[in-house]
């Protein structure tokens, strides 16, 4: 029974803490019995093994679905021949599959890509910078180094970058005079979508980061979690990187 607790205890996953709770249940019911208690027993196997454990996992399954929003962004999460694909999506995918939840991914298309999570809820993802303070949020780590560049005399900002004072646009909508992050300049670039003939200036060091909704602490805290198991294993994410970013 203690190696039980300590199983369950241990685990990330909803999935197996509800199995490990029911063979914990499973394991009175028997200690019961031997010590000639058989109508405890039966109640014990009866409603802790069998009746909770039904229980537990029709209210995951009504809560089981993570509504992923996502700003569409080259290397991170894109759409590729209508499969999505980047390293945000694998590590928010895996991440997930490891809690035994499913996500729903949901293209944003708003100037305002934070208005969703504030309506919605859960998680905004998609080559995100926090340069501004936002009460009803909780942002992860970061999950990847990054830089911002400064177009020009910058009067507009790359969507997904949060700075306030600045318009924000699709990167595939911005011509000169901007602040873009790394990824989304390095695709304009890559693919000679058009030339940048202005001066481009590092302006500051930064990372991507995970949204979560500030209702969600306990999914946060969960994926920083992983974040850390992630990165430590460094063979791993290295790799990860390379696959999705080069």
């Amino acid at each position: 029974m203690i190696v039980l607790s300590l199983y369950i205890l241990s685990q990330k996953s909803y999935i197996n803490v509800i199995i490990g709770y029911g063979v914990f249940s499973v394991a009175i019911s028997v200690l019961f019995f031997l010590l000639n208690a058989p109508d405890v027993a039966f109640v014990e196997i009866t409603i802790g093994a069998a009746f909770v454990v039904f229980i537990y996992l029709i209210a995951i399954k009504k809560t089981a679905e993570v509504k992923v929003y996502y700003i569409e962004t080259p290397y991170m999460i894109e759409e590729k021949e209508g499969n999505l694909y980047g390293f945000e999506y694998e590590l928010i995918k895996e991440f997930l599959e490891r809690k035994g939840l499913d996500a729903d991914f949901i293209k944003v298309d708003a100037e305002d890509p934070m208005d969703n999570i504030n309506d919605h809820g859960e998680i905004l993802a998609g080559g995100i910078i926090l340069e501004n303070n936002y009460d009803n949020i909780i942002p992860s780590d970061g999950i990847l180094l990054s830089k911002l560049y400064a177009v020009g005399q910058p009067n507009k900002i790359c969507l997904g970058i949060f700075m306030p004072n600045l318009k924000s646009k699709s990167f595939e909508d911005l011509d000169d005079d901007f602040i873009i992050d790394a990824v989304r300049l390095r695709k304009i670039v890559m693919g000679e979508e058009r030339l940048l003939s202005k001066k481009i200036e590092i302006i500051k060091d930064t990372s991507y980061r995970i949204i979560f909704y500030k209702r969600d602490k306990s999914l946060a805290r969960d994926f920083n979690k992983f974040l850390e198991e992630i990165k430590s294993d460094t063979e791993y994410y290295e790799n990860l990187v390379r696959r999705y970013i080069g």
